[in-house]
């Protein structure tokens, strides 16, 4: 094997991080498209005209969700369990809100009545939001920490509730990601759809962009005085095969600036998040096409911030705090790692290739006359 243990656990990280990250761009445009549905769309028409510019693409969209959601398991077993034994129910919401999509794009314009059409609008709405907020509020737990821990099997156990997770700080989390969704659909809606009064989601967009630079703000303020961070404080060797119980890792404040202290240059990117959503907010107001590119970078350069800060943890555990997860422990065998990183690196181009190609015959904005058409939705 030409890459040792540690090296592929890194690169798993940086595959599975990007998984993550293309649903956040792409699957996230329609989050934020479902979430303008009812608000935006003054007629059937105009609503009809907002599902039609996501509706070609939106599953392909989700399978970045479904894929990362399946390197999780493969490539960290142990953190796909615990998570979603922690997250069962919440995950759970959002398939819901999720299984809502097919038969609401699919049934919504099958009968005229006004109660059933707005019905599947709200549906679709829920589908949007639901899933914005519940992302977030799992981000926040994430740095907050999860009561669980691992007997002498390696099972994990999670001792916490459902209440527990919706914590004031991982609510302001949701919030931040609710609206980063939703300054990223009302992008993507003034760039693909035809609306009647682009104008007043302008407006919307603008206060959305301002919700969003408050509550990161107010999560980082947070961060720095009220959550405390992980560090390890030692661990074997990260070449070997390691336990997640065999190490020591210590809750301190500011325990999630420890990156950031010691990779200065690492702190380009939060204010990269801010230099983002201003430009954002300039090309909104100045009804500029660059309004997606920032949209988007405000998705990415958020995650890249939180992926950095809590880096190497995944899963940190507040009642057993050596019992968290990292890269390092809580990842397959070598050999495993090693073979999915050949299958990664000749499909993923592909995928990207295709994607790609997919998007450029789809492009261009739908109208009214798109409506007419017998499949549109």
């Amino acid at each position: 094997m030409f890459l040792d243990y540690m090296s592929l656990k890194f690169i798993w990280w940086i595959f599975i991080g990007i998984l993550f990250l293309f649903f956040a761009v792409l699957g996230g445009r329609d989050l934020g498209v479902c979430i303008w549905l009812p608000i935006i769309g003054r007629t059937d028409q105009e609503r009809r005209i907002l599902i039609n510019s996501i509706g070609p693409t939106w599953e392909a969209n989700q399978v970045w969700f479904i894929t990362a959601g399946g390197a999780l398991f493969a490539a960290w077993p142990i953190v796909y369990a615990t998570a979603f034994s922690a997250f069962y129910l919440a995950l759970f919401l959002v398939l819901i809100t999720f299984i809502l999509r097919p038969p609401g794009f699919d049934f919504r314009s099958k009968l005229p009545s006004q109660g059933w059409r707005s019905f599947w609008d709200w549906a679709l709405f829920s589908s949007g939001a639901v899933p914005a907020l519940v992302f977030g509020v799992a981000l926040g737990n994430a740095l907050k920490g999860l009561p669980f821990y691992f007997d002498n099997m390696a099972r994990s156990f999670y001792t916490g509730s459902f209440i527990q997770l919706l914590h004031p700080f991982c609510l302001l989390m949701g919030l931040a990601t609710f609206a980063a969704f939703a300054m990223h659909g009302a992008s993507f809606i003034l760039r693909k759809a035809t609306i009647a009064d682009p104008d007043r989601l302008r407006r919307l967009a603008l206060s959305s962009s301002v919700l969003f630079a408050t509550t990161f703000v107010a999560t980082g303020l947070w961060i720095l005085l009220g959550i405390k961070g992980y560090v390890v404080s030692e661990m074997g060797d990260l070449n070997g095969a390691l336990i997640p119980k065999d190490k020591n890792v210590i809750i301190a404040p500011l325990g999630w600036f420890d990156n950031f202290y010691h990779m200065p240059r690492l702190w380009a990117l939060p204010i990269a998040v801010m230099v983002f959503t201003l430009g954002y907010a300039l090309a909104m107001y100045r009804n500029q096409k660059s309004v997606y590119f920032y949209s988007s970078m405000v998705i990415v350069s958020s995650f890249a911030t939180f992926a950095t800060g809590i880096f190497p943890f995944i899963l940190p555990s507040s009642t057993h705090p050596d019992h968290s997860l990292t890269i390092w422990d809580a990842v397959s065998s070598h050999r495993t790692l090693h073979y999915m990183f050949y299958a990664v690196v000749i499909f993923l181009p592909i995928i990207l290739f295709y994607t790609r190609w997919v998007f450029s015959k789809l492009s261009g904005p739908v109208t009214a006359q798109d409506i007419a058409k017998a499949e549109s939705y």
